[in-house]
Parts: structure tokens; C-alpha cells; sequence
């Protein structure tokens, strides 16, 4: 897989760090982060050699942020490198779920593997020799929700460029929380 391509899932974060809030930068792009978040037992592949985590302060109700997040059929309305977004099972996203998603044209078909409503959700993908395990977390704060994802890559694509991936991981990770802060909070009206 070319670095080309490796970049644009990054950009978009491969079937799902940057800032912990607009206040704290210093948090962005923070590699092989520790411990790990969990979901249900789920964590990322804590062995991969690539692995990235970006959290977010959002000022915005915690399940606003949820159903934005969740609602993969209109992702592109507020990530357009990924049209087109579409969950394959119907009702909301539980463990078996399937979406398919087209970061720049490549079809991603992602499974989710455990959902805890409004606190977290994970799901996973191999996509051209790549296997990703994404994870997102949700917790209440003062004014909003802390959103925390981590993702990870393994695979021979990854191996061959270890640090080209963990750089476009860092960057399309930070770029996912910060557009469901910004969209959330404009849409809840908080800023």
C-alpha cells in the first residue's frame, strides 16, 4: 500500500491523538498511549506496532455527542472524506453491527465489537492488509464530555513504514474529535 493511501486513512481515521481540548494542546498526537482505554473488555491491539489516542473536551449534552457520533448514515454530513457512509444492520449500533465506509473511494467494511450506550463503542476492520481496532470513549465532565478515541494498526503495510503510519494515524484521529467537537457544539448551540 502506498504512503499516499496510508495517508488518507489516516485522515479519516481507518474504521475510527490529538487535543485534549481546545485549552490543551500539548496532548496532540500522543503516541502509544498507556494505559489503555477499555470498552467492555474491548481495548485496542496493545501489541501493534502502530497506535494512536486523541481526546477532546466537548461542550455539549453527552448523549448530543453520542447520537452524533453513532449516526455512521449521515457521518458525511460532517466528515466528507468518508461518503459513503452507510450501516449495513439495522437499529442502533450493537456488537455484530456492520457499516461500510469509503474514505477517498476505498470500501471499508467495519463490525462493531461491544457498545456500551453513551459511554463507549469499538469496532474493527482489515482493510488491504491492515487490521484496525478503534475504540471510542465518552465521560461526563463539568460543561460537556471528555471523547477519547484509540485506534491500532498491524499488518505488513504497517510494519513497512512504522513511523509514516503512526504520523497519519496522530493526524487523522485528531482531526475526527476535533470535527465531533465542533460539530456537536454548534449544533447544542455551546461554544
Amino acid at each position: 500500500m502506498n504512503h499516499k493511501l496510508l495517508n488518507v486513512i489516516g485522515v479519516v481515521a481507518l474504521s475510527a491523538a490529538a487535543a485534549l481540548s481546545a485549552q490543551s494542546p500539548a496532548m496532540a498526537g500522543e503516541a502509544r498511549p498507556g494505559p489503555h482505554e477499555e470498552c467492555r473488555g474491548v481495548t485496542v491491539d496493545e501489541n501493534a506496532p502502530v497506535i494512536s489516542r486523541a481526546s477532546v473536551f466537548i461542550q455539549a449534552p453527552l448523549w448530543e455527542v453520542w447520537r452524533l457520533h453513532t449516526d455512521v448514515d449521515h457521518w458525511a454530513k460532517w466528515i466528507p472524506e468518508i461518503t459513503p457512509a452507510h450501516k449495513e444492520t439495522p437499529g442502533p449500533l450493537r456488537p455484530g453491527s456492520v457499516f461500510d465506509w469509503s474514505p477517498q473511494g476505498m470500501k471499508v467494511t467495519s463490525t462493531v465489537k461491544t457498545v456500551a450506550p453513551g459511554r463507549c463503542i469499538a469496532w474493527g476492520a482489515p482493510v488491504n492488509g491492515i487490521t484496525g481496532v478503534h475504540l471510542w470513549t465518552f465521560k461526563p465532565a463539568k460543561g460537556g464530555v471528555v471523547a477519547t478515541t484509540e485506534e491500532s494498526w498491524a499488518g505488513p503495510p504497517v510494519d513497512a513504514d512504522v513511523p509514516g503510519n503512526q504520523s497519519s494515524l496522530d493526524k487523522g484521529l485528531g482531526d475526527w474529535v476535533n470535527r465531533l467537537k465542533d460539530t456537536s457544539e454548534a449544533r447544542s448551540g455551546c461554544h
